[in-house]
């Protein structure tokens, strides 16, 4: 399987098609209808290279904290501060709308909630609040006042 991911290739247009699909299409993009079958294939192919990107950042994330712990000096774990690995929160967002559109909503949960915890003015992302808005509401997990 680690193989089948290696191969992921995604062309120009593949990609701008990805950056247009958010939250925003759900309920007019059916991805789990026959007529969608590329475009859903495209996101199944994306939601892999992007887990991949995620696994291998955490990996080489743990690798520099067990070779800084070998090291056991202070200065080494300043320098994995300002030399980690990080994600871009919006990778998160991307994954949680993907997710959503195939209708996997505990995954969307669990890639917007990350999103939430990374980004401080999550409050800005309109996509990112009606994506998880919808989750909410497939989980009945809403109050009313």
């Amino acid at each position: 399987m680690a193989q089948e991911t290696d191969d992921i290739n995604l062309t120009p247009q593949e990609l701008q098609i990805l950056s247009e699909l958010d939250s925003r299409q759900f309920g007019f993009l059916k991805l789990n209808a026959p007529e969608q079958t590329k475009r859903k294939a495209l996101v199944v192919r994306a939601i892999k290279y992007l887990e991949r990107m995620l696994v291998q950042a955490q990996s080489e994330k743990q690798r520099r904290k067990a070779d800084s712990t070998k090291l056991n000096s202070e200065e080494s774990k300043d320098d994995e501060e300002d030399n980690g690995i990080s994600i871009d929160p919006k990778t998160y967002c991307k994954l949680g709308h993907f997710h959503l559109l195939l209708e996997d909503y505990t995954k969307a949960m669990s890639a917007y909630q990350k999103f939430y915890s990374l980004k401080g003015d999550y409050w800005k992302d309109a996509s990112f609040l009606y994506g998880q808005g919808l989750v909410y509401f497939h989980f009945n997990a809403f109050q009313w006042r």
